[in-house]
């Protein structure tokens, strides 16, 4: 098989702004050293078209490369060595990699030749150069951007982050719309939904879509409470907040609470959920105990500021009897609801029916057929509502682990707990 010429073209943005080096000034730059060193030569492109040269990855860098181990490239030419790369480590890394596969490398402006000692040393001395002048690059770009932050301008291009709008001097200002859903979705939360479950919600009221993890990103970001985060330097009233600290400290907490308890939540009904008379949420302990070689778990929610425990089957019973009422409440609400719905949907058809007996449409005995057959429907729907799905007592108490945990959630929000009298104090509900 005939090897090849490859010819290795990049560009940056940055780098075209600077120094003018378009791939097509390269490619005429590089065609040119072909035409005289290697005529008739089958010549190979390989463009990675806004890829630094930080390091070697870049998908044009590794196909050539691909070819060079499968033994289709015998010469790999470039505009200049910072064309390949920049960075001393990988310069000699791909010095090796063309040795070792029978490779020539050529850089025509810096007129590079790796084939002797003194060569491979020159290589490694621009390489250095041109690493250097990378990271001064860097540092000057980032103590630009720096000081943008500084005087209160957002250093991020492309659009303002979720919850706010920029001004045309580079500032942000709120937006009202959507510092709304950022605090709907945290209220949720707080509230006791799960992540998903938000995500749903949120895009049926707002049709905002975004991913829980998204949402989650977008919830614990320090910018909610006015705090921006650059290059490990916190700029406190950086941008006006879009949620007050008493909330967003209660999200943290909840998020916290989450994290640690998320591999043994779904033992734990109330997960969560418990919080002591004090104010502080309770958190999960449990004990075993063995009696004739039988291991028994028993699992409690614990307030560290009183040093005190409750047990998980004795809220179970103090709290049923409540969400039983609460489950009743909320189905004969929606009954009533459908009820209302089916009453003036018949009615309406009544009234369709009569104008059309009175316009002589239909005859006396379609009226009188039709007006039976509706209020038999009417009779048939009112029965098929008349008796509600409520979870009994002894339903609850056969119900798994994980069909608990999701009874509860699914209506509880915030349960709070007083040591000294040893009974429930109140039971909040989701918003239904």
């Amino acid at each position: 098989m005939k090897r090849i010429i490859a010819m290795y073209l990049r560009v940056s943005t940055l780098d075209q702004a600077r120094n003018g080096y378009g791939l097509g000034d390269q490619e005429v730059q590089c065609k040119k050293y072909i035409d005289l060193y290697y005529p008739d030569d089958e010549v190979e492109i390989y463009k990675d078209d806004g890829y630094s040269a930080k390091n070697l990855e870049r998908p044009e860098m590794a196909r050539m490369l691909d070819d060079m181990k499968k033994g289709k490239i015998h010469t790999i030419i470039a505009f200049k060595l910072d064309r390949l790369t920049r960075n001393v480590v990988d310069t000699y890394k791909l010095i090796k990699q063309v040795m070792e596969y029978d490779c020539s490398l050529v850089a025509v402006i810096d007129r590079l030749d790796i084939t002797s000692a003194n060569g491979r040393m020159f290589v490694g001395l621009l390489s250095l150069i041109s690493q250097w002048e990378r990271e001064v690059i860097s540092e000057r770009t980032i103590a630009g951007l720096e000081q943008m932050v500084r005087s209160g301008k957002y250093p991020c291009g492309g659009k303002a982050p979720y919850g706010w709008n920029k001004t045309e001097d580079g500032k942000l200002v709120i937006n009202e719309n959507e510092a709304e859903i950022v605090n709907y979705m945290t209220d949720c939360y707080i509230e006791g939904y799960s992540l998903k479950d938000i995500s749903k919600m949120v895009f049926t009221k707002y049709g905002y879509r975004k991913s829980w993890r998204h949402l989650k990103e977008l919830l614990i970001r320090k910018m909610n409470i006015g705090v921006f985060e650059f290059h490990g330097v916190s700029y406190d009233d950086f941008v006006p907040p879009i949620m007050n600290l008493n909330k967003y400290n209660e999200l943290l907490k909840m998020a916290a609470h989450r994290e640690v308890h998320s591999l043994e939540k779904q033992t734990y009904t109330f997960h969560h959920l418990v919080y002591c008379s004090c104010g502080e949420m309770m958190q999960h302990v449990c004990t075993i105990k063995h009696n004739s070689g039988v291991s028994r778990i028993y699992r409690y929610y614990y307030c560290d500021s009183c040093n005190k425990r409750v047990n998980q089957t004795f809220l179970e019973k103090e709290i049923f009897e409540t969400l039983f009422l609460e489950e009743f409440r909320i189905k004969a609400l929606e009954k009533h609801k459908k009820q209302e719905q089916i009453l003036s949907s018949l009615e309406a058809k009544k009234e369709e029916v009569f104008n059309a007996y009175k316009e002589n449409v239909v005859d006396f005995d379609m009226y009188k057929f039709t007006m039976a057959k509706l209020e038999k429907e009417r009779s048939l729907a009112l029965k098929e509502l008349s008796s509600l799905d409520i979870v009994s007592n002894s339903k609850y108490f056969e119900m798994t682990q994980d069909e608990k945990y999701a009874y509860v959630h699914d209506m509880i929000s915030k349960i709070i707990f007083d040591f000294d009298e040893q009974i429930v104090l109140s039971i909040q509900f989701k918003k239904k």
